[in-house]
């Protein structure tokens, strides 16, 4: 999402800004697990969700974010970049994997794969 080229013009000053020049802060996090699903649940405050970037590759899942520029209340406040990552267990299946953001909660839902899920056995009279 984020490269040396992309600008973000601050509405304080007339100097663009780069985005890798921008705070990074780590969000807090919290994972959820149950037979079906890993969830992450993740704040990203002031962040639309067409300022999300979600990658899952070589079993790493990464999300940043970037703040909208600062409303008239807050000129002063600079953005932030918002950034994690995390490895993913072989369970998850690359396909199943969704997210969405809303009022600053991005909640990233990672499907198990079929075969990694538990199976019950069925134990006959013998």
């Amino acid at each position: 999402m984020s490269t040396n080229k992309e600008m973000v013009q601050r509405e304080t000053t007339d100097k663009p800004q780069r985005l890798s020049e921008l705070p990074t802060v780590v969000p807090p996090v919290d994972i959820f697990e149950n037979e079906d699903e890993i969830l992450v649940v993740a704040d990203f405050p002031g962040v639309e969700p067409d300022q999300v970037d979600v990658r899952l590759e070589g079993g790493q899942i990464d999300i940043e974010g970037r703040q909208s520029q600062p409303n008239e209340q807050a000129q002063s406040l600079t953005p932030v970049m918002f950034a994690r990552s995390f490895r993913v267990p072989d369970s998850v299946n690359p396909e199943g994997v969704s997210a969405e953001l809303k009022a600053g909660v991005l909640r990233l839902h990672l499907k198990k794969s079929e075969a990694a899920k538990p199976r019950r056995i069925k134990v006959s009279a013998g």
